[in-house]
C-alpha cells in the first residue's frame, strides 16, 4: 500500500487514540464515505463495508480486527486526513 497523506494533527490522533495502520488502510479502501457539507468526506464502516473488508482481508485476519472497525476518518479538499478517532454514536447520512 502507498503512504497515507495525513495532516500532523491526525497523526497525533492516530497514535494517541490506538487506531491501526491496517484498520486506517481498510476504511480507505471500502469505507463509506458522507459529506461532511464544509468541502470535506468523514469515513466510516457500516455493514456493507465491513462485508467488503472481510471479503478482501478473509476470514482470519477480520476477525483479529474486528472489534477495532468503530472508526472513522475525515478528509480534506486535497485529500490529506485532516483527524481520526473511535465512533461512540451513530451517524448520520446527510
Amino acid at each position: 500500500m502507498e503512504a497515507i497523506a495525513m495532516t500532523n494533527h491526525a497523526a497525533v490522533r492516530k497514535q494517541q487514540r490506538g487506531i491501526s495502520e491496517s484498520v486506517l488502510d481498510c476504511l480507505l479502501e471500502f469505507g463509506k464515505v458522507s459529506h461532511d457539507n464544509r468541502g470535506g468526506e468523514v469515513l466510516y464502516f457500516d455493514k456493507r463495508a465491513r462485508q467488503r473488508c472481510l471479503t478482501a482481508m478473509g476470514k482470519e485476519m477480520y476477525r483479529r480486527l474486528d472489534g477495532r472497525f468503530d472508526v472513522y476518518a475525515v478528509r480534506g479538499i486535497d485529500g490529506a486526513l485532516l483527524t481520526v478517532g473511535h465512533r461512540r454514536k451513530r451517524m448520520h447520512r446527510a
